[in-house]
């Protein structure tokens, strides 16, 4: 609890308390009186402060907390004075990041004894990332406005996720392996170079899996077991380009990149396909191979920063077929020492058979001069014989835009 006393209202209470008290005796019992009234206000006064915050109760109401990008949060917030007499002078202070107009910045407390009230809003996580929401603090100020308790109240912290946009089948053309090693087999079929335990004989096992030294050593029929092979079907790389100064902006395409890589896991993973994710220049990759491993992923998701500037070289490399997912402007001023231009890496990996796929999630603002850039890029790639495919998501037509481009 916070004590809060107004300097210039307390030395004037004193003053006239002073002033008066002087006149005690001098014009009878009514100077007397006058002498022991503001005391007996200020005590009084007092009183009800202490009782004020002793009575009010608050509860507050989320309708969801783990809300998806795009989704509507309902919030209530109820009080109420349990007590009979009335309550001082209060506010509740309310937070809601980056809008504070929906939930509005005070809310009145219920005055009179055994009153309550409701106040409720609609939020709308329009970006993924971390939302501060709800109660902040509330505060009683005496009836001679002269002290002022204050109570903080931790504020409730949402962890909006990535939307999820519904992707088909055509988005499994980025994958050209099956994701296991062996010719003809799936990612399903165990590769019978790995082995992974052996275990006990069962009727109608396949002949050619029994341990027959394990058998002659411990007289137990044994048969081995072989892991599954895991190598990687795609290579996804995010490109964690900071992006424009302007919030409006650096969210709404970031958050394009973010839900266009996440439906591409989450398809991708529920469908037995291993992905390799590399997130910005990083040397370090994660394999996304269930649904396990990409639900593991999705929780972390908020935690995703746009801020490496370094241009994502591992998606030029060979071997492996890859997608970038980016809102990096195709053409870039060039910094001293470093290729940040991706138009020319691509123009320049053509001929070599090894440019990405391409998916390019740009500012609204600077969407129309991309698409631009961007079919340039595609008549050139159509004139060195390239197979790559090149697309854009514009984020001015909502998140399902980078559903139409990848499936198209």
């Amino acid at each position: 609890m916070r004590i809060r006393v107004k300097p210039v209202a307390l030395l004037s209470f004193c003053t006239l308390t002073v002033i008066l008290n002087t006149f005690s005796g001098l014009a009878g019992p009514v100077s007397s009186v006058i002498a022991v009234l503001l005391p007996s206000l200020f005590i009084c006064s007092m009183v009800q402060l202490a009782l004020s915050t002793h009575f009010f109760t608050f509860h507050q109401v989320f309708s969801n907390d783990h809300p998806l990008k795009g989704e509507i949060v309902h919030y209530e917030l109820h009080t109420a004075n349990e007590g009979f007499l009335p309550l001082a002078r209060g506010e509740c202070r309310l937070a809601a990041q980056g809008q504070p107009s929906v939930l509005g910045n005070s809310v009145p407390i219920p005055i009179d004894g055994n009153g309550s009230q409701i106040h409720t809003a609609e939020i709308r996580c329009a970006y993924r990332g971390t939302y501060i929401i709800g109660l902040t603090f509330f505060s009683f100020t005496d009836a001679l406005g002269l002290v002022c308790l204050e109570e903080r109240i931790e504020p409730r912290l949402f962890y909006v996720y990535p939307e999820i946009v519904k992707l088909d089948a055509t988005i499994e053309r980025f994958a050209q392996s099956s994701g296991a090693d062996q010719p003809g087999s799936t990612e399903k079929d165990e590769d019978p170079t790995i082995f992974e335990y052996l275990r006990p004989l069962r009727a109608g096992g396949s002949a050619r899996r029994i341990a027959w030294k394990r058998w002659a050593a411990s007289g137990i029929p044994s048969e081995t077991v072989s892991g599954q092979s895991r190598s990687s079907a795609l290579r996804l790389v995010l490109d964690l380009w900071p992006g424009p100064a302007d919030t409006g902006e650096k969210l709404a395409s970031e958050d394009m990149a973010i839900s266009a890589t996440f439906s591409i896991l989450h398809y991708l993973s529920a469908a037995h396909i291993p992905v390799e994710l590399v997130l910005g220049s990083m040397a370090q990759s994660m394999m996304i191979d269930s649904t396990e491993a990409f639900m593991e992923l999705f929780d972390q998701s908020t935690n995703i920063l746009f801020s490496d500037p370094v241009f994502p070289a591992v998606a030029f490399s060979m071997g492996i077929t890859t997608l970038l997912v980016t809102t990096r402007p195709l053409i870039e001023t060039k910094h001293a020492g470093e290729n940040t231009d991706l138009f020319t890496a691509i123009e320049n990996a053509l001929p070599r058979g090894c440019e990405p796929h391409l998916l390019l999630c740009p500012p609204p603002s600077t969407a129309d001069d991309e698409k631009k850039s961007l079919e340039t890029l595609i008549e050139r790639q159509t004139t060195l014989g390239g197979t790559s495919l090149l697309r854009l998501a514009d984020s001015r037509r909502g998140t399902e835009d980078a559903a139409h481009a990848l499936c198209k």
